[in-house]
């Protein structure tokens, strides 16, 4: 498996990241994808994990078209061979459990068994995203040895994530392109393959409470949110082998739900976790909104 993680200014995040992944899937080949950072720290993170993996650096000749999440994906699905699976995770991720041979072989053979299956999600389920009734439908299907989601409404993450596992293969297969925009990939998704697939065991997750950017800024609104939820790095414990295998043998399948397997090293965290410093806060969405209005107009 290749992994591919994508990076902008958020250097102990990263840091975080790349050695969670050394730990849990030293067999996995890494390359860092950073999308043009301007910070010390992150640049000096940057250089420290070009000593032991590829870095792909906007900032320097890459031979790729880079600028942006998406672009930066269909760079990473160019480079990935067709023998080998790809996962895109991002630098407020971290591997949570180690990532065995056994579950890069399962993950292989179900996506020659399974033709319609485009995309699996290697992250547990965000506690927040079940406070809704009509949200809650995840079904597992015994014999995909996968939960799908059903939700009320088409929604973001039904057929598509950005948090990815991918043969790279079938998607050229039926010339996929990566465009910009969680629900564009996700409508399109929905047009070629069956829904996504999510682990019984996950190996991966968002950290909470984690810094944010948005369009690679910071509003005050933004930066207000960050304040009040005391936003930061807040790593995840490595899961123990008991653990992950009472995961994978529960009976019947238990929802992998973040809250219910996953502790933080530090930091009292409130639950549910949130993941974005505005999530919940309506009236900071729409003043951050306005303040990029009027930034555009003085541009």
């Amino acid at each position: 498996m290749h992994i591919f993680v994508f990076s902008f200014n958020r250097g102990p995040f990263l840091d975080n990241c790349v050695r969670s992944i050394e730990a849990c899937a030293p067999q996995c080949k890494l390359t860092v994808i950073d999308d043009g950072s301007d910070d010390q720290e992150t640049r000096q993170v940057l250089a420290d994990v070009a000593k032991r993996h590829r870095v792909v650096d906007k900032t320097a000749e890459s031979g790729h078209k880079l600028g942006g999440l998406y672009a930066n994906m269909q760079a990473a699905y160019e480079m990935a061979a067709d023998d080998e699976l790809m996962c895109f995770l991002q630098d407020d991720t971290q591997m949570v459990r180690p990532l065995t041979d056994d579950d890069i072989l399962h993950l292989r053979q179900s996506f020659e068994q399974q033709p319609d299956l485009g995309f699996v999600s290697p992250a547990f389920v965000r506690g927040f995203s079940l406070r809704k009734k009509a949200d809650r439908d995840f079904r597992f299907d015994r014999e995909r040895d996968f939960w799908f989601w059903y939700p009320k409404k088409r929604s973001t993450g039904t057929w598509f994530s950005a948090l990815l596992i991918a043969d790279p293969k079938r998607l050229r297969q039926v010339d996929w392109q990566f465009e910009v925009g969680e629900s564009v990939n996700n409508r399109k998704a929905a047009k070629l393959f069956c829904r996504m697939a999510r682990m019984r065991a996950p190996f991966s997750m968002w950290l909470p409470n984690g810094r944010a950017y948005r369009g690679k800024q910071k509003s005050l609104a933004l930066r207000f949110g960050e304040w009040s939820r005391r936003c930061g790095l807040y790593p995840l414990q490595i899961m123990s082998d008991k653990e992950v295998q009472a995961l994978k043998q529960a009976e019947p399948a238990r929802l992998p739900v973040a809250e219910d397997y996953l502790k933080t090293t530090r930091g009292n965290i409130r639950t549910p976790w949130a993941y974005d410093p505005m999530q919940g806060a309506g009236w900071l969405k729409l003043l951050d909104r306005l303040e990029r209005k009027l930034r555009g107009l003085f541009r």
